[in-house]
């Protein structure tokens, strides 16, 4: 069941998501500078802004590059399964204005998932909509390493939540980071499903679509060096994608 769920920046103000429950992991983190409703700046990402360490990761190098006299909020992997639907919670229930905000939503919305998960991100939707609006498909049938078989679903978004969206974001300057695909020789540390790859490709349409003032940054394809797992970052990885929005900060 979602509820509202509280994270206190200081003793005085607190910031709401909508979810199960916030993520406990090590790649959560919140950070900020001169709060308030008018952020120059929300940086808002999924487990990627992160990757295995904060002193090296995506998040750090953005806020140790910000001008001093800009506010900002940062915020990595409030929920386990973060999407466009949790940061559109998010800016509505905290009513906030951010002038410019920095994302790299679209790939967790829809890379493949067991029913568990996809039950996790679509309760996101019934803060204004209804998860009976959530489109959800199977995908394929998939044996992972340790061959046990998994069905596997992609959710897609239907269209009034994708209106409303680009409705909310229309008074920011958006930019996003497209996740960069692998080239064909990467080598997987664990298997991915056949489907991850169109997932990708997917997620990085959807964003390049969206009716708003936005820059979507796309890459050349990643290997070993700049990516560790499949998904996240290594530290020269990292400093790619850093490089890619440095103008904009």
């Amino acid at each position: 069941m979602s509820v509202h769920l509280s994270f206190y920046i200081d003793k005085k103000q607190r910031i709401v998501f909508y979810g199960d429950e916030l993520n406990t992991k090590d790649d959560f983190i919140i950070s900020s500078k001169l709060y308030n409703k008018k952020l120059d700046f929300l940086l808002f990402f999924d487990s990627r802004g992160i990757c295995k360490d904060y002193k090296t990761s995506l998040s750090q190098k953005i806020i140790k590059y910000l001008p001093e006299n800009k506010s900002y909020l940062l915020i990595s992997r409030p929920l386990e399964i973060t999407t466009w639907m949790t940061l559109y919670n998010f800016i509505l229930l905290n009513e906030i204005i951010p002038k410019k905000i920095i994302t790299n939503m679209g790939f967790v919305d829809f890379t493949p998932k067991k029913s568990t998960i996809i039950e996790k991100s679509i309760m996101q939707y019934d803060l204004f909509f209804s998860k009976a609006d959530a489109e959800v498909n199977l995908l394929e049938e998939f044996f992972d390493d340790n061959r046990s078989q998994l069905t596997l679903y992609q959710q897609n978004y239907p269209k009034k939540f994708v209106k409303s969206l680009e409705e909310l974001l229309r008074g920011s300057e958006i930019i996003i980071l497209n996740t960069p695909l692998l080239k064909k020789d990467y080598n997987f540390k664990r298997k991915r499903p056949v489907s991850f790859f169109d997932a990708v490709k997917k997620s990085n349409h959807f964003n390049h679509k969206l009716k708003i003032k936005k820059t979507v940054i796309d890459y050349e394809r990643f290997d070993n060096g700049l990516c560790y797992d499949g998904v996240h970052f290594t530290n020269e990885g990292n400093e790619r994608l850093f490089l890619s929005i440095k103008e904009y900060l």
